[in-house]
């Protein structure tokens, strides 16, 4: 959330120095979410697990806006920094469970330290009009998230906009993000063409990294992936679509030295559209359904499991966010029930998600239910291929439009996969206030 307000006082004075001081403006922005949840029985391999993961995040931003340029009168230039801080509640992370390894690593810390999330340059007509150029550390978001997403953490890089590039709003960019401590370089473009029928969106982007990465079965000590993609999103009243398509291309090196050709393909289709549900009244139904390729066989010369390593896969802090409260599942890898890099069972690759869901009114409360169906594209030890289902239950509150309140409880079913039917439950709440 952001307000909007005018530089006065002693900024202004300081502004008015460089010459600068005429429509300077500050925007604050300001988000704290307190998060508590209790997962038990996990499953991990053989056994369960079973941990409450305690979270405050905190962020807190200023960006000073329109701030003239005198050698460049047709630009203007924004200054932006955005602190940010996730805690678990102790001095080291309380949270030991091996299904929140991964979003406890992302961070530094996860003891409250505050690091910067955000701090860029964003000049607007860089160099003739309808062109906007950000440097720096920036929040960015490819298409649905599906191959690409800072998530709450930023891009270090460039990005340029161009309004219209032979009638097509043009995005250039290039970042340059960590994954652990392997380095990547990420660089692309992305056409968008807005026409009466929806919005039209045409990307394409490399990810390269030099370090060693772990794969599904092997290491590789360098690779150059690109992701290729087209999105459709249409937005009529009460009807929504958004689809999205990708396919994986590039090649890389095992440690060992042969080449490993990369391959494979995802897509995912969402729709919503408001109906009376009886009860309820006017109510939000949602309907989706993704795919995406899997090995078939263990890796030789080629890798046909669609993994990009940037795609949108957290709630904010140390728990996954995705298809499923519990599962937290993306389009290739699911919360850790196992030491493989994609969650799921060993030789198990690719994903399949269907989610029906709806958005109920009650007084003034949401009441939201969502069934999710899991099963995976390829299974290479057998044609067992299920990995369960998942029925979640939410209540929001909505106290103000900046204060929220939020419950879920949450019942995963294993499948066939896994070596037991008894399920795992979630209980969690957080309240989450804006400025």
């Amino acid at each position: 959330m952001k307000r909007h307000i005018v530089i006065s006082s002693a900024l202004a004075a300081i502004f008015a120095l460089s010459g600068n001081a005429g429509a300077v403006k500050l925007d604050i922005i300001s988000d704290i979410r307190i998060k508590a949840s209790s997962y038990e029985d996990l499953i991990y391999i053989d056994g369960r697990e079973s941990q409450t993961v305690y979270t405050e995040k905190a962020s807190l931003g200023f960006v000073v806006k329109d701030i003239t340029l005198p050698r460049r009168p047709l630009s203007r230039m924004d200054l932006g920094v955005v602190l940010q801080s996730v805690g678990t509640g102790g001095t080291e992370s309380t949270v030991d469970a091996p299904q929140f390894q991964s979003g406890v690593g992302k961070y530094e810390s996860v003891n409250g330290s505050p690091f910067v999330r955000n701090a860029y340059v964003k000049i607007y007509n860089f160099g003739r009009r309808g062109i906007t150029a950000t440097f720096g550390r920036q929040d960015f978001t490819l298409g649905q998230g599906i191959t690409l997403s800072s998530s709450d953490q930023g891009f270090p890089g460039a990005r340029v906009e161009a309004d219209s590039f032979f009638g097509l709003k043009t995005d250039l960019f290039a970042f340059r993000p960590y994954k652990s401590t392997a380095a990547y370089t990420v660089f692309g473009a992305s056409l968008y063409h807005p026409s009466d029928e929806g919005l039209w969106q045409f990307y394409h982007f490399r990810e390269n990294t030099a370090s060693n990465v772990e794969a599904l079965d092997y290491t590789a000590s360098s690779r150059s992936r690109s992701y290729t993609g087209a999105r459709y999103f249409l937005s009529r009243g009460e009807l929504e679509f958004d689809g999205e398509f990708v396919m994986q291309g590039g090649s890389g090196k095992k440690t060992d030295g042969t080449k490993v050709d990369y391959e494979g393909s995802a897509f995912m289709m969402k729709g919503s559209w408001r109906q009376p549900l009886g009860f309820f009244g006017s109510s939000l139904l949602r309907l989706a359904y993704g795919r995406s390729s899997g090995n078939p066989d263990a890796v030789g010369g080629k890798d046909k499991a669609f993994f990009p390593m940037f795609g949108s896969k957290t709630d904010g802090g140390v728990e996954r966010g995705g298809y499923g409260a519990i599962m937290g599942a993306s389009l290739y890898d699911t919360i850790k029930t196992s030491g493989t890099v994609n969650g799921m069972p060993e030789g198990v690759s690719g994903l399949n998600v269907i989610n029906l869901g709806a958005d109920m009114p009650y007084k003034r409360l949401f009441l939201s239910l969502d069934y999710f169906k899991y099963r995976a594209s390829k299974n290479i030890n057998s044609n067992n291929r299920q990995l369960g289902t998942e029925l979640d239950f939410a209540v929001t509150w909505p106290m103000d439009k900046d204060l929220t309140i939020k419950a879920i409880y949450a019942m995963f079913t294993p499948g066939g996969l896994y070596p037991t039917d008894a399920k795992s439950k979630l209980v969690s709440a957080y309240i989450q206030a804006r400025f």
